[in-house]
């Protein structure tokens, strides 16, 4: 077999490990970013990085390297999988988490990447390689049309993607995305890693390097300042402590205390989320007062 395709993909796959076991908080922020449970995160990311370090053993010796092609292929599937449903539930970017860092890539990307890598596993799982040169032709049409589907799906996934922005766009602002199980609780006392007054209405922006729409967001933030709301902002390599204690699943993320206690949270895109969040986070207050 010829192992230069293996040979890439091994090199991928352990790189990927690497990177993960350097930097475990950013490892367990992509992870959430993709809809795993805070509680199941730490085990989930340890099945991760175990899985990509066995496959890339594996693909590597040529009695194993059919099998570790099929769960290389898999792989690749589950992560556009996953990457095409977080871009249903609103995302745009996201924290790519294969080989380390948080710096925010458009899905559209990462999923092309993932169904590249699925298509090197299913040509290591088929075996293609392996064939005379008798088969040149069929391992020709093979490819080429592995390639096209390849292409189709990507082009479908792009198509999707582009129309579910359309709506969007007509449906105008929406709510900032809320989940039970993702930020602080509500009602009860914001953790103490942030610099919180715990005097009245207070709103934590967390944000990230190289996040596009947290850069975007600043201007929303400065016109709030100048309304008379405290905003602290939180950069995720500067304030690392404050993400964990936060659980922040991803960025642009915000958090609204009043007198210190969690009243809304949120991932936000706009000025009019986060004052909607504000507004929700009042109404908790006075309805509980």
């Amino acid at each position: 077999m010829d192992p230069a395709l293996r040979i890439v993909v091994a090199l991928v796959l352990l790189g990927a490990a690497a990177s993960k076991l350097r930097d475990r908080r950013a490892l367990l922020a992509a992870v959430g970013g993709h809809g795993v449970p805070q509680a199941l995160r730490p085990a989930a990311a340890t099945a991760l990085v175990a899985v990509e370090l066995a496959l890339g053993v594996l693909v590597l010796i040529p009695a194993t390297a059919r099998a570790a092609g099929v769960g290389v292929a898999v792989l690749g599937v589950v992560f556009a999988g996953s990457l095409g449903l977080m871009r249903l539930r609103g995302r745009r970017r996201a924290p790519c988490g294969c080989f380390g860092g948080t710096r925010e890539r458009p899905i559209g990307w990462l999923v092309v990447r993932a169904l590249l890598l699925a298509a090197a596993g299913v040509v290591i799982a088929g075996g293609w390689l392996d064939r005379d040169a008798g088969a040149t032709a069929l391992l020709t049409a093979a490819v080429a049309a592995l390639a096209v589907t390849v292409v189709v799906l990507t082009v479908l996934v792009l198509a999707l993607f582009r129309q579910v922005g359309v709506l969007e766009a007509r449906l105008g602002p929406r709510a900032a995305l809320e989940l039970e199980d993702e930020g602080p609780p509500l009602g009860r006392p914001a953790p103490p890693a942030a610099p919180l007054a715990r005097d009245g209405g207070e709103l934590l922006a967390f944000s990230s390097r190289g996040c596009r729409l947290c850069a975007e967001l600043e201007p929303a933030l400065d016109a709030l300042r100048r309304e008379g709301v405290p905003v602290h902002t939180l950069i995720e390599d500067e304030d690392p402590d404050a993400f964990a204690a936060y659980r922040i699943p991803g960025t642009p993320f915000v958090v609204y205390a009043v007198d210190g206690v969690v009243a809304g949270k949120g991932l936000v895109n706009t000025l009019e989320q986060i004052e909607e969040l504000i507004a929700i986070g009042e109404e908790r207050v006075a309805a509980t007062a």
